[in-house]
């Protein structure tokens, strides 16, 4: 930890609200594409991931540093997100589907590519949101956050084997997934 983050972080500690939103900031873009990810929707990441940093704030003077400031906060955040969804009756793979980014710069020029850019993004979130939950968590910090298997076996608290394992066993799932509704993988004869 800089020396920098490690005034911040003791300030914070002491309930400095400035010191911790300046702490926290440079991880709340990762942490919101995790928790997106796992929500499903934009609405609903925010108000998780607002969660997860009030939670973070309350307990921060309990932290003591034995694993990096961001893997602590992704664990907070994951856990928030999971509690949500479970309070929530958890998500429907057709709600989380249904939120479908706007078209790439590429595609603007014809209606058609993007159509096609579309169909296959929900495709693949409902392949996502139909895989359990401890196979889609390391897949999602994996692929959407570039998250180390010592990171996210330290989020999850489980042994890096055990990560190896589920993101084997979860990028198979989603190939089976997406094959059987016909999305086109690399490989694959056409």
């Amino acid at each position: 930890m800089l020396a920098h983050e490690r005034a911040l972080l003791d300030r914070a500690q002491r309930r400095d609200v400035a010191a911790f939103e300046e702490l926290v900031r440079p991880y709340e873009a990762q942490l919101l594409r995790l928790v997106l990810a796992v929500a499903g929707n934009r609405d609903d990441a925010e108000d998780s991931l607002q969660e997860a940093l009030v939670r973070a704030y309350t307990a921060l003077p309990a932290f003591r540093g034995d694993s990096a400031l961001g893997t602590w906060l992704t664990r907070i955040a994951l856990n928030c997100t999971r509690n949500w969804l479970r309070s929530q009756a958890r998500a429907s793979s057709e709600r989380i589907a249904q939120r479908v980014a706007p078209c790439r710069a590429g595609y603007q020029n014809d209606p058609t590519d993007c159509l096609v850019e579309q169909e296959k993004r929900v495709l693949i979130r409902h392949a996502l949101a139909a895989l359990p939950d401890h196979y889609r968590s390391p897949l999602l910090m994996r692929h959407y956050q570039d998250m180390s298997y010592a990171d996210i076996a330290e989020v999850l608290q489980i042994p890096i084997g055990t990560v190896r394992s589920r993101l084997a066993q979860a990028r198979n799932l989603l190939l089976r997934k997406l094959r059987a509704t016909g999305y086109p993988i690399d490989g694959d004869e056409r």
